[in-house]
């Protein structure tokens, strides 16, 4: 995950500098840009199937990476609330969730369609608030459970060159731990995929190298810090872990009210459902763009809008290894066509890069 984070760094900057240097304007006037647009515009006609490739895949990912998974997510972080309260019991959730998943399909629908456009602006208030509380909480539990902390730190490390010794397994536990991580580590920065340039692409500025940097930041906070802190409130509080099967917000959850009691759950449960709630909408987002650029045209926007937030049931109700399976599948597909982009156009992102800080120094 820290490696797929460092490397991701550079990756990410590449990705927001070009997305921003080749964007253009669609017909409403807006900015639009992303992989489908540096490949067309910088690589040229010839490499336009490369770009129609990444959209493709994109539409597909959507599905799995920014819906089911997410939903998952809120569904679980819910579910896990509830059961520790008593209010329900474990195995007998599967209505909650069905009317959960109708729930959120109806939201996600009406705020992508553009009907409730103050739930938006609220989630973008609400969010960075929530993020600031969830890594106080999440320092304190490293803090009330220091003394567990070099031992956690040592077992990072040792179970990073020995997996085998934490998951039971003998071979291929090395290349499991690494492609466990690796994938992790991009599903959460989105490095390497090329979706998070969309959105910077439609940034007010006219210096790319500068929101580049921005990308830089945005990979850092998310994988060093949120993710880091997420797995040292998992192991530092001492909450069971079973290696080698699938684990979702209720292992997060648990962390937390190991150490502070069953409050947290609470919090917990509405911070994991506002940052899986707002990626939701922001992959909406990014489907529509790859719908469009494939379509030539915005009229098929509004009927994905629609599938799209029909996923959501789909979420709430499958099985969380299957839909992390497909979320992986497609991510690593839609890397391809933007990983081979990035590289024939480096030295593009080099020169930019020169420029920028010749420019600085005047």
């Amino acid at each position: 995950m820290w490696i797929s984070a460092l490397l991701g760094m550079v990756t990410k900057y590449s990705e927001v500098t070009l997305a921003v240097h080749y964007r253009q304007k669609n017909k409403h006037g807006d900015w639009v840009g992303g992989p489908m647009y540096y490949i067309q515009n910088g690589l040229g006609k010839k490499w336009k199937w490369l770009g129609v490739l990444f959209a493709i895949f994109g539409i597909f990912a959507v599905f799995g990476t920014g819906n089911a998974t997410q939903v998952n997510t809120i569904v679980a972080s819910i579910d896990t609330a509830l059961i520790s309260f008593g209010v329900m019991e474990a195995g007998s959730t599967a209505t909650l969730n069905l009317i959960l998943g109708i729930v959120i399909t109806v939201l996600v629908g009406m705020i992508l369609l553009g009907g409730i456009k103050r739930i938006g602006s609220v989630s973008e208030r609400l969010v960075p608030f929530m993020a600031l509380f969830y890594i106080v909480l999440a320092v304190g539990v490293v803090i009330l459970n220091i003394q567990r902390f070099p031992a956690v730190i040592e077992a990072v490390f040792a179970g990073a060159f020995n997996p085998a010794a934490f998951t039971g397994g003998t071979i291929g536990s090395l290349f499991i731990s690494m492609q466990k991580g690796v994938s992790r580590g991009i599903f959460s920065n989105e490095a390497g995929l090329g979706t998070g340039s969309i959105a910077h692409a439609c940034a007010d500025t006219k210096k790319p190298v500068k929101q580049g940097m921005f990308g830089i930041f945005e990979v850092f906070a998310d994988t060093i810090v949120i993710c880091t802190l997420t797995a040292m409130v998992i192991l530092c509080s001492g909450t069971t872990v079973n290696y080698g099967t699938a684990a979702g917000a209720e292992l997060t959850i648990s962390g937390f009210t190991t150490t502070y009691g069953g409050w947290a759950s609470i919090f917990t449960a509405v911070a994991l459902c506002c940052f899986a709630f707002s990626t939701i909408i922001g992959w909406g987002l990014y489907g529509s763009r790859f719908i469009a650029f494939l379509c030539r045209s915005d009229k098929v926007v509004r009927p994905f809008f629609v599938v799209y937030s029909f996923v959501s049931i789909l979420g709430a109700t499958m099985d969380l290894g299957l839909m992390w399976s497909i979320a992986d599948t497609f991510n690593g597909l839609m890397s391809i066509p933007n990983l081979i982009a990035l590289l024939l156009l480096s030295g593009t992102v080099a020169q930019l890069t020169k420029e920028y800080f010749e420019k600085e120094k005047v």
